[in-house]
């Protein structure tokens, strides 16, 4: 193993004073690779004020060492100060990895790091191993998802964002010990957006659901009614990337390759054609039930069960149904 450069590292997203659930699941990966060829994992907690509580919490989900960064620029994500206090961790203490949640904010630091200090990045990876010593191998959807590239980074350290829901969230084990380090990296420059007012909203985690009705564009004429049968089924509701762009649907609940990844035990399909993009984020469903009007759709050779029909005739008939057996 090349010494020089050791360990493990995570950034630790903060949300409303709480480490959010993909930095959690990046945490659980990078236990397994560090176990794997004998190496620590290491969690970079940035933010104000004291961060002792959010570090322990890092390490019963597994890290041997919380870094804690604190200054009053880091309240809230602000890409010059976040970048500059990691490059200059970075320099300093020279980890082997560094794996980001490919949040907003994930993805923003992770690039802004990679132009700063000339680094390689694996962007949006689904699969990591390691091998040798402590060589990152990384999986990237290619071709709309349709194929999956295994790359590697050529400089050290390396460096990958990780889609949220590829990975499980561990276990806390509230036993486990580790140490919390404050670091002083000096100042920091001024964020250069000021924010005026922050609204917070909540919306639903699709990509924890058990069962989950995704429409497609086939059914975008009748969106309501795909959402009305997710409301009798009391399942989550779910669109492809279309609708989304054509602002029929949220952003945040939108399926595929560049969207969320669902892992439902049962998926209900409607009106998708069963694109690569979108079928690589819902591949894992435990059973998957399409409904599309064309026999040829590819949709059809991922289903379990699949229906040759009329979304626009067959859901008002299902809706009819559950409302009879309701009453």
């Amino acid at each position: 193993m090349n010494l020089e450069y050791k360990n493990v590292w995570v950034f630790l997203e903060r949300r409303r004073e709480e480490i959010i659930e993909s930095s959690l699941e990046v945490l659980g990966k990078a236990r397994e690779l560090a176990d794997k060829y004998g190496d620590k994992v290491a969690g970079v907690l940035m933010g104000a004020g004291n961060l002792d509580k959010l570090a322990e919490t890092a390490i019963t989900y597994g890290a041997d060492i919380v870094y804690t960064i604190q200054d009053d620029v880091l309240q809230d994500y602000s890409t010059i100060p976040y970048s500059e206090a990691l490059s200059r961790m970075i320099i300093r203490y020279k980890p082997n990895i560094i794996l980001y949640p490919a949040t907003r904010n994930g993805r923003d630091l992770a690039g802004r790091v990679s132009a700063k200090l000339n680094l390689g990045l694996s962007a949006n990876t689904v699969w990591l191993d390691i091998v040798g010593d402590g060589v990152l191998l990384a999986g990237v959807p290619g071709f709309g998802g349709g194929i999956m590239a295994v790359t590697k980074c050529l400089t050290k350290p390396q460096m990958a964002t990780v889609r949220p829901g590829v990975f499980p969230k561990p276990q806390p084990n509230p036993t486990r010990t580790g140490r919390i380090e404050r670091i002083d990296v000096g100042k920091l420059p001024e964020p250069q957006v000021k924010t005026i007012e922050r609204v917070f909203y909540t919306v639903e985690d699709i990509s924890k659901a058990e069962a989950i009705v995704i429409a497609g564009m086939g059914i975008r004429e009748n969106i309501e009614a795909v959402k009305k049968l997710a409301e009798k089924l009391n399942w989550a509701f779910g669109a492809t990337r279309p609708l989304s762009d054509e602002g029929l649907v949220p952003r945040d609940i939108f399926v595929g390759a560049t969207g969320k990844t669902v892992r439902p035990k049962i998926a209900l399909i409607v009106g998708a054609s069963g694109a690569a993009h979108f079928i690589s984020g819902v591949a894992g469903a435990e059973k998957i039930i399409s409904i599309n009007i064309d026999p040829e759709a590819p949709i059809h050779s991922y289903s379990d069960y699949s229906i040759v029909g009329d979304a626009y005739k067959i859901i008002p008939k299902l809706l009819e149904k559950l409302e009879a057996e309701a009453k």
